[in-house]
């Protein structure tokens, strides 16, 4: 999701601080070339380095069945198979290794229990870990080009297809990994890789991709009963994925992906974050980065070689390029050891209705006379180039990065301080900071769908990472009460507004992160008041804690979730469905793919979960797993368009 200003509840990717080759200590077999393997991305814990405390003891731990296992479910396993205490544990999602740190008198022992065990009946090999020769301090080794005394990292060669072949989406985000080094690949490719196919391809693709997301967390799931001695729940098993005619090793049937709309598969973007600097000739240019040099150096291609960037913001684009090469400040510098210069970045919001929010970011000029100079150039170009900009944002950013820190002052320089967008038939209101799903056209079939499975008559919708409160305000007419959660003060501020300025009287919004909110709003709610919730988190998933609470409360009787990474909906829906005694699990009923980004490699991804004894076993009644109707609640009933009052107005009780 494009959410430069929204943090997530989890921590984000992090680089490993070790690429580190095998020393066999005990091993059972030969290593593979896996075993040999290294990752620069990872989640979980951080890499073993050579810094670390003398009297540990580090360890390459690796089997053919760790691949794709959740780092926090290896380490459970290593806990239990093992007594000797674990200093570290690190671990890629998709990696087959791992590196665990013990204490070097503990060495010996754990590494003849991991020796003789077995991992999902697989035998695991335990080696001693050393830094990789050729590379820095902690084992990294320079790319090509980047300088450096160590021999430089292997280039892969950039994968082709056959003529005639139709790759999966894996196969090109493999191919894009690579491609993203290639100083040969131009804005087009960068930016839409899919282009080339033709856009039923594409949609059958992604619908693939989400597939195989479905069958990714079905076997964690039976993976997870598995390794705890859990009996298998019935919609895990093989004769409930065929009466529910799911696909094959798939617990959950999907629905035929919903597509973007003819007329908007080009230029679609609402939302872009343009980056001003110098093209390869050394012309000031605002659009992409086209490639970053070892150095830091940033190469800008034109914005115009895009197909999802709008022509409005094309040629606001053309008309920040003249400002800038006609000014007397510099563009900024983002080399390692330089950051100096002003001019940084543009970003644009376009509504339906053609009006434009317009940000530029900047680094301090120097002086307030300068800052001043700034404002006005930036000002009377803007409004004198006939882009309907209706309001216009001055950032300034002094940090290493164009990702601006939240407490960045922003100032509003010309025009209204929000941008509105017509949908589904209510009016929102859009800060420049805001989060809004960057299709609009795409975005009301999404929420439709999403208002058909959430069935929200009679209920209290939660809304966690509401955002400005759109999906919650479309739901309000034919609720009981919105509670919506959102991390960001001025989403939650652009919230309560767009529920006064639909004359939405039953909304309640509340800032803060949804791990500390929630469950205090779940304990204030009416004891026998049915309440579902939609989640759209972004890209790391749920935090834990809003996890526990959703499954703890009985109340909650079903979850849409609306997920932009498959992979963290795996690992939500493992929390959410693996079997206690303590909270009754949920189900995952069904599934769908919706293409939110045309020609890219990206794909929105709804499921719909209900409570275990809310769903009938089709093994039994014959057809498709379907939720069992609440009191007063209809199954699948046809969605309707939002009016602007409530049917039903209830005045909220806790204060917001």
């Amino acid at each position: 999701k494009d959410v430069p200003h929204r943090p997530g509840p989890r921590p984000p990717l992090r680089r490993a601080a070790s690429m580190a080759a095998a020393e066999p200590v005990s091993a059972v077999g030969p290593p593979s070339s896996t075993e040999m393997a290294a990752s620069t991305e990872a989640v979980g814990e951080a890499a073993p380095s050579e810094s670390q405390a003398e009297g540990e003891g580090r360890l390459h731990v690796s089997s053919d069945k760790f691949k794709r296992v959740p780092p926090g479910i290896l380490k459970q396993w290593l806990e239990k198979t093992s007594p000797v205490p674990l200093e570290e544990v690190f671990k890629t999602h998709q990696g087959g290794f791992a590196f665990v740190t013990v204490k070097a008198e503990d060495v010996k022992e754990f590494t003849d229990v991991l020796g003789s065990a077995k991992f999902r009946g697989a035998e695991v090999v335990v080696k001693k870990s050393l830094p990789r020769k050729g590379g820095d301090e902690n084992g990294r080794r320079e790319r090509d080009g980047d300088g450096g005394d160590g021999p430089p990292m292997k280039r892969k060669k950039l994968k082709e297809f056959k003529e005639g072949y139709v790759p999966t989406l894996k196969d090109l985000k493999d191919r894009e990994k690579l491609r993203k080094r290639e100083v040969e690949a131009s804005i087009m490719q960068k930016s839409a890789p899919l282009f080339e196919w033709p856009y039923e391809t594409q949609l059958e693709m992604k619908s693939t991709y989400v597939k195989s997301a479905v069958r990714s967390f079905t076997k964690q799931l039976k993976a997870c009963c598995e390794d705890t001695g859990l009996e298998l729940p019935g919609f895990l098993t093989s004769e409930w994925s065929i009466a529910a005619k799911a696909p094959l090793h798939a617990c959950c049937p999907l629905e035929s992906a919903i597509g973007t709309p003819p007329e908007s598969q080009k230029g679609y973007r609402n939302k872009c974050e343009f980056t001003i600097g110098l093209t390869e000739s050394g012309d000031v240019e605002c659009g992409f980065v086209l490639r970053v040099t070892g150095k830091g150096y940033h190469v800008i291609g034109s914005a115009g070689e895009s197909p999802l960037t709008p022509e409005p913001m094309k040629r606001l684009c053309e008309v920040i390029a003249a400002l800038v090469k006609d000014s007397p400040f510099a563009v900024f510098n983002r080399q390692r050891e330089q950051r100096e210069g002003v001019w940084r970045l543009a970003m644009a919001r376009l509504s339906p209705t053609g009006e434009m929010l317009v940000l530029i970011q900047i680094a301090s000029p120097g002086s307030d006379e300068k800052l001043q100079q700034v404002r006005e150039s930036i000002v009377k170009a803007v409004t004198s180039a006939s882009l309907n900009v209706v309001s216009l944002y001055l950032q300034i950013n002094d940090g290493f990065t164009d990702a601006a820190p939240a407490d960045a002052p922003l100032h509003l320089i010309h025009g209204n301080a929000k941008l509105q967008v017509p949908l589904l038939g209510l009016k929102f209101e859009i800060g420049p900071q805001s989060f809004l799903q960057s299709n609009t056209a795409t975005c009301a079939l999404l929420y439709g769908k999403v208002l058909e499975w959430l069935r929200p008559e009679n209920s209290v919708v939660l809304d966690v990472c509401c955002g400005v409160g759109t999906i919650g305000l479309c739901a309000a007419a034919r609720c009981k009460r919105v509670i919506g959660l959102e991390l960001i003060e001025e989403a939650v501020e652009s919230a309560r507004r767009n529920a006064a300025l639909n004359n939405i009287e039953n909304a309640t919004y509340f800032a803060g992160r949804a791990e500390e909110t929630l469950p205090a709003i779940l304990r204030e709610l009416e004891e026998d008041v049915d309440i579902c919730a939609v989640v759209d988190p972004p890209r790391p998933g749920l935090h834990k804690s809003v996890l526990e609470a959703l499954r703890g409360c009985s109340r909650v009787s079903r979850i849409v979730y609306v997920s932009c990474n498959p992979e963290s909906l795996a690992e939500d829906v493992q929390k959410l469905s693996l079997p206690r005694e303590c909270a009754e699990s949920f189900v995952p009923v069904r599934a769908v793919a919706v293409d939110m980004f045309p020609h890219t490699l990206h794909v929105e991804m709804i499921l719909l979960l209900e409570r275990e004894s809310r769903v009938s076993d089709p093994r039994t009644s014959g057809g498709a797993a379907a939720p069992v109707p609440a009191s007063g609640n209809k199954v699948e009933k046809p969605v309707e368009e939002p009016g602007q009052k409530p049917a039903e107005v209830v005045k909220p009780t806790i204060e917001p």
